[in-house]
């Protein structure tokens, strides 16, 4: 819905969507759904699906994003998509659910938008288009805030550190 508002009431172009990586058998309806608004929008040579994607291919892919935006309709727990992105330099645009808002705040590396509100999630990813400076921002800081905040020895560290709280919750228990 966002794309078909950015191609219809902007000057969004060129443009495309891409979308790469396992896709469950039981959402491939889902994304035919998808080809099929695009095409009915008379916009379906702008949609790329890649497939599954092995790690030099997703790199590649990565590198190709001006902005990455997984305008997901449940909370996601995770975020995987966003860190690998932001890893690579691309800045975001997500909807302010599950695992994305704490994401973008800890990294610098997008804008959050309101859910279920494409209007609102077009006019972000257009903003960023027209001011290259501030995509290349939150690039750089969407790198430097995933290193900081979400690399193995960070996420390690901070396993070590609730494990130590749990244990020492449990000595004071033992000794009162």
């Amino acid at each position: 819905e966002a794309y078909i508002l950015l191609r219809r009431n902007t000057d969004f172009g060129p443009a495309a969507i891409h979308a790469g990586g396992y896709l469950a058998p039981e959402h491939k309806g889902y994304l035919r759904g998808v080809g099929r608004r695009l095409q009915a929008a008379g916009l379906s040579r702008e949609f790329h699906y890649a497939g599954v994607l092995d790690r030099a291919r997703k790199l590649e892919f990565l590198a190709g994003l001006d902005v990455l935006s997984v305008p997901c309709t449940y909370d996601e727990p995770k975020g995987l998509p966003l860190l690998e992105a932001m890893a690579s330099g691309v800045p975001v645009v997500q909807p302010r659910r599950g695992a994305f808002p704490e994401i973008i705040g800890k990294t610098g590396g997008g804008i959050l938008t309101e859910t279920a509100d494409s209007a609102g999630l077009a006019n972000a990813i257009y903003h960023l288009w027209k001011t290259p400076g501030l995509r290349e921002d939150f690039g750089r800081q969407g790198a430097r805030g995933v290193r900081e905040h979400y690399s193995a020895s960070r996420m390690a560290a901070r396993a070590l550190e609730v494990y130590s709280s749990v244990v020492d919750r449990h000595a004071f228990r033992s000794r009162t």
